[in-house]
């Protein structure tokens, strides 16, 4: 129907093509450019911040609360959470069914709901989309000759951002690195001693002298004025001269206990770029925006900024977009080389010009009517989308390879070329169709893939989906149209050209069929060699395979994950970076090295998610490499692994590579072996922990063995004397309030604000001691709380009103043995002043140590052990790691669960163990419906098997991994085998029914169909060819694919011609009398 109504309107079917090829390239111009689909796994991520809360409190105050309160979302699949100094983050993760949106509005409304429980002065929860698109793309680096940290910081922060914010699609947080302005009174503690002032009183005048207040408007006869007072100070100087309180008349300034000054917060992160500090903002996308749109916005403001001082350098840095247009262009590329060989080899094969552009029509109409799929379908252009079209465009020539085929032998019927078109396209409608639903069913069981691959694989499957239907169009219509135009004449028995073929293929007939009669001759020995080619491929080599659940990439880029001693200051792990630096410049040539970036300490805020450090102690080094560069990622790596142990043995330094691909496969997890020891307490889960680390580290294969979270970080603990606070009037949380004001300000109690008259920006305006100040145990003990006294009178419990006291009292009171004049009492806030009250007075110090980060998985506290493997060979190190663990004595109530990425390969290889065995009974049900026979399919279906056997062998030589993609790979190797297989039970079934013996129906079936059936087979297995060789950075992804593809298509076409006509021919001498042969030849035409 769809071939006459072709051939009928060839005008129609000329404007469809051209429709479809400019709609094709207006898709692909529109449609988003991306390394991976869009992969909708639905998590939010809950930030809140305390500054100077220890990871134990925040656990316990902030983080626990919200969890236990979390799990009353809806569709909640897992929570997991990470308590550091001041921070907490919390990752919900919901199950797949439900909506972003709705859990995101679900989760902000039950974190805002206790935020009564959570204590004074807590930043209110932030709750944010957490998905791949938080990953960064890129780093904008502002850095300066004539600027310092600070200044660099307030350009990134407020002129910079603002200006790349009308990006299309951009995302990104704030800057890392650099100095935080502020406006700080510094406090000097002696003088406050001598003046009786405490922190509390200092940050009270600060805040009640200098505040913003509104004072509206007054209408004063005609005219309305807006009146403005003095309430905020403009200037940092005047802020000096802000009374604290007056004593004898005198007052007590801010300039005589210290110094107001424009200055910075204590720095906690240092950023550094090629060796020089510098400020980063990382750059996201929002949430189905174009990368590579995004990236392109950045490159096109940069010259466009404004207000950038002379000296100051913005750069983009560690630009993921770069990798992802190189893998897409290879990938472009490969896909073209592989259609110029295959398109070649169709021209060697029919030594014809005009019969070679016809077959390849079929290529750039599928595709392009592929392309208007996708768009509509809302896809991207993405490794897996081009890698699907790449994967089919060998096999899109098969239809019209066959048509073309079928076509000659009518034409030498002597029939024209209208009526030879339509009856070849009719007669192949049938096994066409049957080949294309088979090709399109192994795919079906991809819809029913949980977790992250079915994000993956699901795009690749609609598009050879949409390729393969149009390619069946374009064959039982273009194809057609095309072919009765050539040959509108026919040509007879065949012109010199069809002669000069059949010369050339003569000599493989001549090979192939004395085999193929010997095979018929000989059925037994021929089933049995195919059964032990099997068999012993399936025993020998298939145990040996590496498995793993991604190809490895080199992305041009690693990260180095540093961690000095616990407790080192930012200084002295600034250091230790400094000097990884210098190795990284020795180690790797200059003409590889394009960037080197450092981030040491922990961010205060937000940006912190942007980065894995969790304390001053940790830093991470990003090593960016030039593209094209010469040298391997991981040769790199190991020589820099080796280097740092002898270099900096104290230094604990693991590596991450992969670049964006790891990133995104890994939900930015730290290594790809993550083993969760989960319990009710640390003290029990961490000996545990530390025995599994010991015993790993002795596991062939494995590198980079360490626990996540530290345990020794250095503590110190402030006991208030609660009963000797009282006796001096004063209460625990005053004396803490002080001491917090001091040490670290009290921007987290009661923080204060001034605005910069010039720029009308706000900085926060604080109190606390120079940083200097504070060097050793002793200094913190002399805190002064209050420096004189309130009304006490420490008997006044014990005795009767208006008496002294005795000498019994006081020795249970903390003036016991002290010389006191208790007449009169002591007092504070006024002229009457005694000796100071310092913390050592009412509090003693005690050092500990505890751990830097506390880790929850579905609330359980958790503790990592981090594993790196060596190789390609994820699923033996895993298996060696769970012998290792089963011999770990666990303490009641404390499990042990592999995850990361060998979790997901194992999820990713159970879907595989199901979707095979599935996609062979799906084809088997839809051929036995279609040809009407039970037995027919299964004679089809031996090659699967078969095409196994090639897929192990090649996989095994090239030391190629079993992974999610060669097992895609494999499942499409099926779907094509299945296709070849139709054509010879197809053609030999015909002449069966027209009356000939079962040897002669498989022995000429074989002699017509071999040349479509290697024609096809070497179309795609040269379309194949480019990515299967792994040429070209980026096409790593892909190598898997083509192989088992390339290695089960080439082995299978030899079994399709042999072993497939001898299982036929049994099971047809079964079925049917042998018919005699007439006097004459017997030949297909005559049947």
């Amino acid at each position: 129907m769809l071939t006459r109504a072709a051939l009928k309107n060839p005008y129609a079917v000329f404007a469809i093509c051209m429709i479809a090829l400019v709609l094709g390239g207006v898709s692909y111009q529109k449609m988003r450019v991306d390394i991976f689909p869009e992969i909708k796994i639905p998590s939010i991520l809950v930030t809140t911040f305390y500054r100077g809360m220890s990871p134990s409190e925040m656990e316990g105050a902030i983080t626990l609360k919200l969890e236990q309160r979390f799990v009353e979302a809806s569709y909640v699949e897992h929570i997991e959470s990470q308590s550091l100094a001041g921070m907490s983050y919390i990752k919900v993760f919901f199950q797949p069914e439900y909506s972003i949106d709705s859990a995101q509005s679900e989760l902000t409304s039950l974190a805002f709901s206790i935020i009564r429980q959570l204590p004074p002065g807590v930043y209110p929860p932030s709750v944010y989309k957490f998905g791949v698109s938080s990953l960064p793309i890129g780093l904008l680096s502002v850095s300066s000759d004539t600027l310092g940290p600070k200044e660099i910081r307030d350009l990134a922060y407020f002129n910079i951002r603002s200006q790349i914010a009308t990006i299309p699609g951009i995302s990104f947080g704030p800057p890392l690195g650099g100095k935080v302005r502020q406006i700080t009174v510094f406090m000097d503690p002696s003088r406050m001693m001598a003046r009786g002032v405490s922190p509390s009183d200092v940050v009270k005048a600060i805040n009640s002298q200098s505040a913003i207040i509104p004072a509206g408007d007054i209408k004063i006869g005609d005219l309305d004025y807006y009146v403005y007072s003095n309430s905020l100070i403009d200037a940092v100087d005047k802020i000096n001269d802000i009374p604290i309180k007056v004593v004898n008349g005198t007052p007590i300034l801010v300039r005589d206990i210290g110094t107001a000054a424009d200055s910075a917060a204590i720095q906690t992160s240092i950023v550094r770029v090629n060796g020089r500090e510098a400020t980063y903002i990382p750059i996201t996308r929002q949430e189905g925006a174009n990368t590579l749109e995004v990236t392109d916005g950045i490159r096109a403001k940069l010259p466009k900024l404004t207000e950038i001082p002379a000296g100051t350098t913005v750069k983009f840095l560690y630009d993921q977009s770069l990798y992802i247009r190189q893998a897409i262009a290879n990938l472009q590329k490969e896909g073209l080389l592989g259609a110029g060989l295959a398109g070649l080899m169709i021209f060697l094969f029919l030594r014809s010009i005009k019969a070679a552009l016809v077959v390849a029509l079929a290529i750039p109409l599928s595709l392009t009517a592929a392309l208007v799929a996708l768009y509509l379908t809302g896809q991207s252009v993405n490794i897996m989308t081009l890698g699907g079209l790449a994967l089919v465009i060998g096999t899109l020539l098969d239809n019209n390879i066959v048509v073309q085929e079928n076509l000659h032998r009518h034409l030498e019927m002597g029939k024209d070329g209208r009526s030879a078109a339509e009856d070849s396209a009719i007669e192949l409608t049938l096994p066409i169709l049957v080949a294309t639903i088979c090709i399109l069913i192994v795919y079906l069981p991809i819809m029913f893939f949980s977790g992250i691959i079915k994000y993956l694989f699901v795009p690749l499957a609609m598009t050879v989906a949409f390729a393969m239907l149009a390619d069946y169009a374009v064959s039982m219509t273009v194809t057609p149209v095309v072919l009765s135009r050539l040959y509108h004449r026919g040509h007879g028995s065949g012109s010199q050209e069809e002669a000069d073929q059949k010369d050339w293929f003569r000599f493989v007939l001549a090979v192939y069929e004395p085999l193929l009669r010997a095979g018929v001759r000989f059925k037994a020995v021929v089933i049995l060699l195919a059964l032990l080619a099997l068999l012993g491929t399936g025993a020998l080599l298939l145990p040996r395979l590496h498995s793993e659940f991604f190809p490895k990439v080199d992305a041009g880029n690693f990260t180095m994950i540093v961690s000095a001693p616990e407790g080192s200051r930012i200084e002295k792990t600034t250091a230790i970076v400094a000097d990884i630096e210098k190795l990284v410049q020795e180690t790797i040539p200059k003409q590889d090295l394009e960037e080197v970036i450092s981030n040491t300490g922990l961010y205060f805020g937000d940006a912190a998610r942007f980065a894995p450090n969790t304390g001053n102690h940790t830093a991470f080094v990003l090593v960016n490499l030039m593209t094209g560069h010469e040298g391997n990622t991981e040769d790199y790596v190991n020589a820099m692994r080796e280097k740092l142990r002898h270099e900096l043995p104290g230094v604990e330094v693991s590596f991450q590579t992969g670049g964006i691909i790891s990133d995104v496969l890994n939900f930015g997890l730290r290594a790809p072996i993550d083993i969760q020891v989960k319990g009710p307490r640390l003290d029990l889960i961490r000996p545990v922990a530390e025995e599994i680390q010991q015993k790993i580290a002795q596991v062939p294969n494995t590198v980079d063995v360490r626990i996540k979270q530290g345990k020794s970080y250095p503590e110190l603990h402030i006991d208030v004397d609660r009963t000797k606070a009282a006796y001096y009037g004063i209460t625990q949380d005053r004396v803490i309030v002080d001491v917090i004001t001091g040490i670290s300000s009290n921007i987290a109690l009661s923080p204060n604000f001034w605005i910069d008259p010039k720029t009308a920006n706000g900085y926060y305006l604080l109190a606390q001691y120079p940083e200097q100040s504070l060097t050793k145990t002793e200094d913190l003990l002399n805190i002064p709380i209050i420096g004189a006294r309130t009304l006490l009178n420490p008997t006044s419990s014990l005795t009767s009103a208006g008496s002294g006291g005795s000498i019994v009292a006081l020795q249970n009171t903390p003036f016991a043995g002290r010389n006191l004049d208790l007449s009169n009492g002591f007092y504070a806030a006024d002229e009457r002043r005694g000796p100071p009250v310092l913390l050592r007075d009412v509090a003693t110090l005690n050092m500990k140590t505890g751990p830097d980060s506390v880790d929850h998985y579905d609330l359980s506290r958790l503790i990592n052990v981090l594993v790196t493997p060596v190789g390609n060979d994820l699923g033996h190190v895993a298996k060696d790691i769970e012998r290792v663990l089963a011999t770990v004595t666990l303490p009641k109530d404390v499990t042990i669960q592999l995850k990361g990425e060998v979790a997901n390969m194992r999820s990713a290889f159970n879907n595989f163990a199901l979707a095979l065995p599935l996609a062979v009974l799906l084809i088997y049900l839809v051929m036995v419906g279609l040809f009407r026979s039970f037995i027919d399919p299964l004679i089809i279906l031996v090659a699967v098997p078969l095409g196994w056997i090639g897929t192990i062998l090649i996989l095994h030589f090239t030391d190629t991994s079993v992974n999610v993609e060669s097992m895609i790979g494999t499942l499409m190797m099926m779907g094509i085998v299945v296709s070849n297989s139709i054509l010879l039970v197809d053609f030999a079934n015909r002449m069966v029914h027209a009356g000939a013996s079962a040897e002669r129906a498989v022995l000429e079936a074989g002699k017509r169909r071999i040349r479509p059936i290697l024609m096809t087979a070497l179309a795609t297995i040269l379309g194949l060819l480019p990515l299967a060789l792994g040429f070209g950075e980026g096409n790593e992804t892909m190598v898997p694919l083509a192989r088992a593809v390339v290695g089960g298509l080439a082995v299978s076409t030899v079994m399709t011609l042999l072993v497939v006509p001898v299982m036929h021919a049994l099971v047809l001498r079964r079925r049917v009398q042998p018919i005699q042969p007439p006097a004459g030849p017997e030949t297909a035409e005559e049947i």
